[in-house]
């Protein structure tokens, strides 16, 4: 007599499936991280090797508020300048200096003429978009005298603005905002999906 010899039928065991990849909003997340983290560490050296020039006196800024020196200098524009010694004054280089008229005012013009003086150079200056020339000359104070070297269009009008009660009040929400938006992009973390299995 035969046995028959019955033979458990057997599912196919399925391998657990892979985690899916990272789509593209855990990419857009890195980057927007990355670029925000980069963006924080480079306002915060700016702002140190600025803190750091200004009061070390070598540098200093100033904002254009008229139309005297355009097109090199369009009003609203802010003018960096180095402290220099006046013996490297010469026709041509842009300072800053104060109204020997009105000492509480700055201005920011070319000069166009040095002339040599027991007490020091004279200068004639000039705005580039006035006709004539000024209607004083300058004598820097001491042996130094600012010379502009750098220009940044627009930042002037920020920088007056903040001086004011309701720009000041203005700028500081706008960068409240842009500090908690910066730290809930940095600390918040997309959650990683489950990987699913299935059991025979």
């Amino acid at each position: 007599m035969k046995l028959a010899v019955s033979r458990a039928a057997t599912a196919p065991v399925e391998a657990p499936a892979t985690p899916p990849t990272p789509g593209r909003r855990h990419w857009a997340h890195r980057v927007v991280s990355a670029l925000l983290s980069l963006v924080v560490v480079l306002l915060a050296a700016g702002f140190a090797v600025a803190a750091y020039s200004v009061k070390s006196g070598d540098w200093e800024a100033s904002s254009v508020l008229s139309g005297s020196m355009e097109p090199k200098l369009p009003t609203g524009s802010v003018v960096i300048a180095q402290r220099e010694p006046v013996t490297s004054l010469k026709v041509g280089d842009v300072v800053i200096f104060h109204r020997p008229d009105e000492p509480d005012r700055q201005v920011v013009h070319r000069i166009v003429a040095i002339t040599p003086s027991e007490q020091g150079p004279v200068l004639q200056t000039k705005g580039d978009a006035n006709r004539t020339k000024d209607p004083w000359h300058v004598r820097p104070d001491g042996d130094t005298a600012w010379i502009v070297r750098h220009d940044v269009p627009y930042l002037g009008y920020v920088v007056t603005s903040i001086r004011t009660e309701t720009g000041f009040r203005v700028l500081f929400g706008a960068a409240a905002v842009l500090i908690a938006g910066g730290v809930v992009v940095l600390l918040w973390r997309p959650k990683k999906p489950t990987p699913q299995t299935t059991t025979p």
